[in-house]
């Protein structure tokens, strides 16, 4: 009895003392006299300089249905300001922060974009605060004096960019008083098409988030081409933790916030379902990478809030270097990549045929960053061999770009075109390319009635291929290894639905741009990118070629998991790989090189090729093919003036290498998932 006295006493002591949650329904707790107790200390006065211009109804939209999924149409415009200011946490500072950055940064003569300007309210206060400032002020902030007289103004260029005719309808209307002072120009367009041009200031708030994955990175990159040097992208995004239980948590606590700013939790509930798959968020790390991938430098946040966060990124500004420093004469400078325009030119960002490919929204992100990290990176290639590449990649472009009248794939020679097709200028550049692109390592070839005699008669080995192929018609293939895309062209003459060829050489791509400008064909594509991709393929792949690839990896049966994984049920793989002759469940580790080849790394023998394949889930192992390696097939040619199988050989004794090894031999198998 004495217990639970003692307690009954101390639990009501606790309560008069502990803290109080406020009754957000209730004006005054009845304390004091009826004093309000809630807002302790200082008066609190908003905190931002210009009150927003803010216009419409109150949003109800999803109080009894709303847009599903949701869409920036005439409803949502009608409630739009009152929904983004109270749903977004610091909208109101993120514009206000705006204001100082974009006065440090923006240069006269220069634009400044808004990329998703909705309703105009962000350039309407950029806007009206250039009316009072001055140049005296070095551009490092605005003062409290809103005068609208021009002579204090400094004339600014605005363009704000938005696919709905009603936002841009009601942000002409809200700028109208604007175009007195200032340059406005307000686009109805989708923002992709846009070509931002001379700016020292893009905005873009909550717009990334609702632009397909498969473009982001393009629309990133085409914003930093536009940006003068040293120009400023402000970006907010709505962000998603890398933690699925903090992101969560995070959605609770954002949920919240909504309710204090009077939406129910039927709003709330309605309107997350509306937005699901149509507003697609990044997580942090994600968007600092994409940024970095698309040139942008000094990446840093500004404002956040929970899972509201607003970045600054700066283009990267030229280097400068005083040269008459003796000290910098006499320091070795770092190595600089150097500028590769056109080659870059020739990256598809993320083409649309990968979105229809890989369904999965975080597999499909994932290799889209995958293939702006290998392409940007070029192989760690020379500044010699790049400068080469980008003047390889110019010509490719200056080539027409058809769909020729003659394209053979049931021959031995790939033949694209004729020379009739061509004018004279065209076939001298052409000439001018495929002599550049020596060695030419797949073929043979026929282009426009150029002859390419390869250094891999890679009929050959299509021959060998040919009676045991699966039925290809309809069917989702890769090549593994393309190479500059020969057989991929070859698969052709099976109706394929798609083909998707991987491999990292940037030499092989050239020549495989150079084919598909020439040819106008759209099913096959080319991936720069290694063989650890296909996991991000999952469940793509109704056929697989892995030819000439597995002794040249580090680790086979991790690779063949990988080509499992991306392989659909029932599928097959077809696989070509080097080794050597015997029964043994061995594999020769070359210790540097092999036949002169830097790279190889396990040459096995036919039962350890099977062994590795059963290790890898594969079944039904069939052997195609098993022969020495011959130097009809691989060898020294005009079109290939490098050392080949021959010179690799020991002269003395042709069943081994110049290293002393056992000849290689060539094994084609099939083998089933």
């Amino acid at each position: 009895t004495f217990t639970a006295l003692f307690t009954f006493l101390f639990t009501q002591k606790w309560s008069s003392i502990s803290g109080k949650k406020i009754n957000r329904e209730e004006n005054k707790e009845e304390d004091g006299g009826g004093e309000d107790r809630r807002n302790l200390g200082p008066e609190r006065k908003p905190e931002t300089l210009y009150e927003l211009d803010l216009r419409g109804r109150t949003d109800r939209i999803y109080e009894h249905n709303g847009p599903k999924p949701f869409k920036f149409d005439e409803e949502v415009v009608s409630v739009f300001d009152d929904m983004v200011s109270r749903s977004v946490p610091l909208y109101c500072e993120v514009i206000d922060l705006a204001i100082y950055w974009v006065q440090r940064y923006y240069t006269p003569g220069t634009r400044i974009y808004d990329l998703g300007c909705s309703t105009g309210t962000t350039i309407d206060i950029l806007a009206k605060s250039f009316l009072d400032y001055s140049s005296g002020s070095g551009g490092k902030g605005h003062n409290n004096t809103q005068s609208k007289s021009a002579s204090k103004a400094i004339r600014c260029h605005f363009v704000g960019v938005d696919n709905s005719e009603a936002m841009v309808q009601s942000c002409r209307q809200k700028l109208e008083w604007a175009k007195d002072i200032h340059s406005v120009d307000i686009h109805c367009t989708d923002i992709l098409k846009v070509k931002v041009e001379n700016a020292s200031f893009v905005i873009m708030n909550y717009t990334l988030q609702f632009i397909p994955i498969v473009h982001r990175q393009e629309l990133l990159v085409s914003i930093n081409a536009g940006l003068c040097e040293g120009g400023i992208l402000l970006i907010s995004e709505k962000v998603r933790a890398e933690c699925s239980e903090l992101q969560e948590t995070s959605t609770n606590i954002y949920e919240d916030f909504k309710r204090r700013r009077n939406y129910t939790s039927r709003e709330i509930a309605r309107k997350k379902e509306a937005l699901m798959n149509v507003l697609v968020p990044y997580t942090e790390k994600e968007i600092r990478h994409n940024l970095n991938a698309a040139g942008f430098s000094s990446i840093e946040i500004i404002a956040k809030w929970n899972n509201f966060t607003t970045f600054i990124a700066r283009k990267k500004p030229p280097v400068q270097v005083n040269t008459t420093s003796s000290k910098l004469k006499k320091a070795k400078a770092p190595k600089q990549k150097i500028s590769t325009p056109s080659l870059d030119a020739l990256l598809e960002i993320c083409p649309v045929y990968l979105s229809d490919l890989v369904t999965d929204s975080k597999l499909l992100h994932s290799l889209c960053l995958k293939r702006m990290e290998e392409f940007y990176e070029k192989g760690g290639l020379s500044n010699q061999t790049l400068k080469q590449y980008d003047e390889i990649a110019r010509l490719i472009q200056e080539v027409p770009s058809t769909a020729s009248k003659k394209l053979i794939v049931n021959a031995d020679e790939l033949t694209i075109g004729s020379p009739d097709e061509l004018t004279s200028s065209d076939m001298s550049t052409l000439e001018k390319c495929v002599d550049l692109l020596k060695p030419w390592k797949k073929g043979p070839l026929n282009l426009f009635g150029i002859r390419i005699d390869a250094e891999w008669r890679s009929d050959f080995k299509w021959k060998r291929l040919q009676n045991s192929l699966p039925k290809m018609k309809g069917k989702v293939i890769c090549d593994l290894g393309c190479g500059n895309g020969y057989f991929m062209y070859r698969m052709l003459e099976y109706e394929p639905k798609l083909v998707v060829g991987i491999d990292p050489n940037l030499h092989a791509l050239l020549e495989f741009k150079l084919f598909s400008r020439l040819s106008g064909v759209e099913n096959i594509h080319f991936e720069y990118l290694r063989g650890d991709v296909m996991p991000s393929f999952m469940g793509a792949f109704d056929v697989v070629f892995c030819l000439g690839v597995l002794y040249h990896t580090p680790d086979p049966i991790g690779m063949l998991k990988d080509i499992h994984k991306s392989m659909k049920g029932n599928s097959t793989l077809i696989v070509d790989c080097q080794g050597i002759d015997g029964d043994d469940h061995i594999a020769l580790f070359p210790q540097k090189r092999y036949t002169n080849m830097k790279g190889v790394f396990f040459l096995p023998t036919l039962n350890t090729l099977k062994h590795w394949l059963q290790r890898a889930q594969f079944l039904d192992f069939e052997v195609i093919f098993s022969e020495e390696l011959s130097i009809e097939e691989q060898r020294t040619t005009d079109w290939a003036p490098i050392r080949s199988l021959k010179d690799s050989l020991d002269p003395n004794d042709s069943t081994r290498t110049v290293e002393g090894y056992p000849r290689a031999h060539r094994f084609y198998v099939r083998a089933r998932k």
